[in-house]
């Protein structure tokens, strides 16, 4: 009777994976499709998804300020801000497990990015380094690749466990004319970030990254429904998901 039980119990679980397997790959096609159609259209805004054109995208004017604290007295702004080059993204890996406490991964790299923007920094740091900054900010960054990896759990509705996110980069340079009031100071710092920006960025990401994940993982669990209800059950007979209606493909069409 109990290997009967085993049995029937064994042949359940065998049939309940041969189907999550197709449902698996449905939503990796149809989530690559998505990518691909988003972007043909990042150069406009996708109204639909709540978002403005993302290539180039467009900032400012906007103003920040950071009054002792940390021993940072700050004010600075941006003005005629354009980042670029995130519509040339490379999927490397999209590999979807629709099977509870199964990892799935998402890798994506940015082969080249840059900003260009008009800026001011005005204030201290430690209140000894001096900040003058008014004029040209560019920076960019080469082969930022951003991997992602979750776990699906078992809820009331589709949720994620067990996030984990790495962030790599190839290559960082930046120049803000002006920054420091001290010349000489400025053109130390200019060297210290562009000879050694990877590795400062990795210590901050290592010091932060267990916060950022944790309200990452919030909002993706938050959003994640309905997001996946626009993706997925808007596909279907070759139509445009609807989250792109009036959004024309002309984003990476070449004038021959």
């Amino acid at each position: 009777m109990q290997s009967g039980y085993i049995l029937r119990v064994l042949l359940a679980t065998a049939s309940l994976y041969s189907c999550l397997g197709p449902v698996a790959c449905l939503y990796e096609a149809t989530i690559m499709e998505f990518l691909e159609e988003l972007r043909m259209r990042m150069c406009h805004p996708i109204p639909n998804l709540g978002l403005p054109a993302l290539d180039p995208l467009e900032l400012g004017p906007a103003e920040t300020a950071v009054n002792n604290q940390y021993l940072i007295d700050f004010s600075g702004s941006i003005n005629d801000f354009q980042l670029k080059g995130l519509s040339d993204f490379v999927l490397n890996t999209l590999k979807i497990n629709a099977v509870p406490g199964i990892r799935s991964t998402f890798n994506i790299t940015f082969p080249y990015t840059y900003f260009k923007s008009l800026y001011t920094a005005k204030g201290s740091l430690a209140y000894i380094l001096n900040l003058a900054g008014d004029g040209n900010a560019e920076a960019s960054a080469t082969n930022f690749s951003f991997i992602m990896s979750w776990k699906l759990k078992l809820a009331t509705t589709l949720a994620i466990t067990d996030l984990q996110i790495e962030i790599l980069l190839g290559d960082l340079k930046m120049y803000f004319q002006n920054l420091m009031e001290e010349e000489r100071i400025d053109n130390f710092i200019h060297n210290l970030i562009n000879e050694m920006g990877v590795e400062l960025l990795g210590d901050v990401w290592k010091y932060e990254q267990t916060k950022v994940v944790a309200i990452l993982e919030t909002v993706i669990n938050r959003k994640l429904p309905a997001l996946l209800q626009s993706i997925i059950g808007g596909g279907g007979g070759g139509e445009k998901p609807p989250i792109f209606e009036g959004v024309e493909p002309d984003c990476k069409l070449v004038n021959l």
